[in-house]
């Protein structure tokens, strides 16, 4: 299986298993981990340490202004982001499957949108859903995992 469809499994199962994204943000424990193995899109997680719990990916093809993002547990179509004062829509589907009750949000867009901008500069990071804004932001521990993931996308 294609390491791709691996990563995307894994974010479904996590889905079944860890509830809603909006649920999971600013709780204990989560933290940004930059995943970079060769031969592969760089990946940027946001969920718990050495486990599948993954609320929020990124993966961006280098040299390229587009970055994919997923996450767990969402509805509608789109997915809002959020850094400072600067907000980003992303179109986005929903991707259904038997082992996921919350269902996979998968998204593509602009790796200069003004939230990831805004977030690739100072680690803060907002998912907006259901008129609410959770903290994804990410810790001083986790900055250098942020710089190395939009480093290898050459942002």
């Amino acid at each position: 299986m294609p390491s791709r469809a691996v990563a995307l499994a894994a974010l479904m199962l996590t889905a079944a298993l860890a509830g809603c994204a909006h649920e999971k943000v600013g709780v204990a424990g989560y933290q940004w981990a930059y995943l970079a193995e060769t031969g592969e899109e760089p990946r940027l997680a946001y969920g718990r340490p050495n486990s599948d719990d993954v609320v929020l990916m990124m993966r961006c093809h280098p040299g390229r202004d587009d970055i994919a993002i997923s996450a767990v547990g969402l509805s509608g179509g789109e997915l809002v982001l959020a850094s400072g004062r600067g907000e980003s829509r992303f179109g986005a589907a929903r991707i259904d499957d038997a082992m996921s009750e919350g269902g996979l949000m998968e998204a593509r867009g602009s790796a200069k949108a003004p939230a990831l901008e805004g977030f690739r500069k100072s680690g803060d990071l907002a998912l907006l859903s259901g008129g609410e804004r959770h903290s994804l932001a990410a810790g001083s521990a986790d900055r250098g995992q942020v710089r190395a993931f939009f480093k290898a996308c050459g942002v």
